[in-house]
């Protein structure tokens, strides 16, 4: 009998790609499954209105018994992995994942692909299928996708650092100690060059509530690098704040050596210190993965299956234009972004915020083809966008002087806009300035971001990586930042703000609650006659705006 072919499961090849060889038969190569679950999720439509303290979120045990995949669907793809010599890894009910592991040649054969080995002088080495991905009949209806076949990685955006002249004069003031020292002297306190601030210090400029985040989970999902622990004591003796616990949590056994990638490793630092030098009795869970399909789907499914750290709050700093260069669609297939967006709503159904930066290549992603670009997952409707501004204090105590779109030119800019894939929300359906995409066709798509934060490396966060204090900016901190202001309001509410959206848009943004942000726009290359611009209300740059700590706690009372 024939195997049934999984819909949207067919993989393009990204254009540039040169076959090298078939993959080796011998191969030991794991993959995740998407599963069936026995009921579909609910939409978030009879809760999304109602204030933190009034809403009913599920639990993990709920989540799983009564969403989760049917344990007779669990059987039957247990037994056709054994009877095909594949091993279980792992079952994740409450996520609708379960892992196999196997040869190339017995994974394959299962479901019905031929892997070659490829190269690309963007994406490096993978391995690849093209065609569909099949099941047999009797799987047929229980498995929605099979991730892992392509593991090329995705184009990620790095902490954007200060220029280096700035990087130079923060090197020379904080007379950094070499790698192999990595505790500064006591005496020695570091501040942040002037125009920048400590994480803390603007917290205090956005009025955020009092609190240490006492109770909360706030996790940090990564895709390289590691955590370097010295740099972790360095950075909050430095500041004189008691150090977080940070938790390093990999996925699926990825490595979370912070030298092998310095790079990576440096975004974990910046999330790791926005985030617990506001909220530093938080527990900080770091998620390690791939930054392939199987990668994110996995770190996702990860934070939704913690039942021991619990988190409350999901950071990520990652991301990939939906509308890549180098092929006519979104890179991964539909398949991914259905499963994806599943997991979206899940942890949004257990009261997780999760906040995603929008990238810092402004509304063109440094692609200039002369149409508009997003950044994907941050154009989830389940999660909350966050973009970038440019901020600048004075006076003492400091306060804000003047706040603008971060857009600093090519290349240094917050993204923002409207996708091209993804459907506009019921709730964003009447936001005054709602744009639809200025592509050919004019998508009615979900727009981004929801809201914003300071951004800009010119007037970036004081950071510590690799023995050395630098200034860094970017989206990368303004999705950590709103984390701890959300961790925050958790712990003085008492309650899970989760996904508030629907809140944002009806009630919290227009009645200003926020800081609105009116001047500047995100068109970093001049290609888009100044799309998209800032104005009263929301806009496709800033969203609803800068946090306004204490007035956006008392909203949500």
């Amino acid at each position: 009998m024939p195997n049934v072919q999984l819909a949207n499961s067919i993989h393009t090849l990204p254009a540039g790609s040169v076959l090298q060889r078939k993959t080796s038969p011998r191969e030991w190569i794991e993959v995740t499954l998407g599963l069936k679950r026995q009921k579909a999720l609910p939409s978030l439509a009879s809760m999304e209105k109602l204030k933190p303290r009034d809403r009913k979120y599920m639990t993990r045990d709920q989540l799983e018994k009564d969403y989760g995949p049917s344990p007779d669907a669990i059987k039957k793809i247990t037994d056709y992995a054994t009877a095909h010599h594949m091993q279980v890894m792992r079952v994740e009910p409450g996520a609708a994942r379960l892992r196999l592991a196997g040869t190339v040649q017995d994974v394959s054969s299962a479901f019905g692909v031929s892997l070659f080995d490829y190269k690309h002088d963007k994406l490096g080495s993978f391995h690849a299928h093209t065609g569909p991905v099949s099941v047999p009949q009797e799987l047929s209806g229980l498995v929605t996708g099979v991730f892992g076949f392509n593991n090329h990685r995705h184009l990620r955006r790095n902490k954007t650092a200060r220029s280096s002249s700035a990087r130079s004069a923060v090197k020379s003031s904080a007379a950094a100690p070499p790698v192999a020292v990595m505790h500064p002297k006591p005496s020695a306190v570091v501040s942040p060059q002037p125009g920048t601030f400590t994480p803390p210090q603007v917290a205090a400029l956005y009025n955020f509530p009092p609190g240490n985040g006492q109770g909360e989970c706030i996790a940090l999902l990564e895709f390289g690098g590691g955590v370097e622990a010295d740099s972790v004591t360095a950075y909050f003796q430095n500041l004189d704040i008691p150090a977080p616990n940070v938790l390093t949590i990999p996925v699926d056994n990825v490595s979370t050596d912070p030298t092998s990638d310095p790079d990576s490793t440096g975004e974990v630092m910046l999330d790791i210190e926005v985030a617990g030098s506001i909220a530093p009795n938080a527990t900080i869970a770091v998620y390690f993965s791939t930054f392939d399909e199987k990668g994110l789907i996995d770190a996702i499914s990860a934070v939704i299956a913690d039942k021991q750290n619990d988190p409350s709050v999901c950071s990520i700093s990652w991301g990939w234009d939906e509308n890549q260069p180098f092929q006519n669609s979104i890179l991964w297939t539909p398949a991914v972004i259905e499963h994806i967006g599943e997991s979206f709503l899940a942890a949004a159904q257990l009261g997780i915020t999760v906040c995603v930066s929008t990238g810092d290549d402004g509304s063109e992603a440094q692609i200039q083809d002369g149409r508009a670009h997003v950044i994907y997952p941050a154009t989830d409707p389940s999660v909350l966008a966050v973009g970038g501004t440019t901020l600048h204090a004075t006076g003492s105590p400091p306060a804000i002087a003047n706040e603008v779109v971060w857009n600093d030119g090519p290349g240094s800019g917050t993204g923002g806009g409207v996708s091209d894939y993804i459907p506009v929300p019921a709730w964003q359906v009447g936001t005054p300035n709602l744009p639809t995409s200025i592509n050919p066709g004019n998508f009615a798509g979900r727009a981004i971001p929801d809201v914003a934060a300071n951004a800009d490396p010119d007037t970036g966060y004081l950071t510590y990586s690799g023995g050395q204090f630098g200034t860094v900016g970017g989206t990368s901190a303004s999705a950590p930042l709103w984390a701890s202001l959300i961790a925050l309001c958790n712990q003085q509410l008492g309650a899970r703000v989760g996904n508030f959206n629907a809140l944002l848009y009806s009630t919290i943004g227009p009645n200003n609650v926020l800081n609105d942000i009116t001047q500047g726009d995100n068109d970093t290359d001049g290609l888009l006659n100044g799309e998209f611009p800032a104005g009263p209300g929301w806009d496709a740059c800033t969203g609803w705006g800068t946090p306004n700590g204490q007035a956006l706690l008392n909203a949500l009372k």
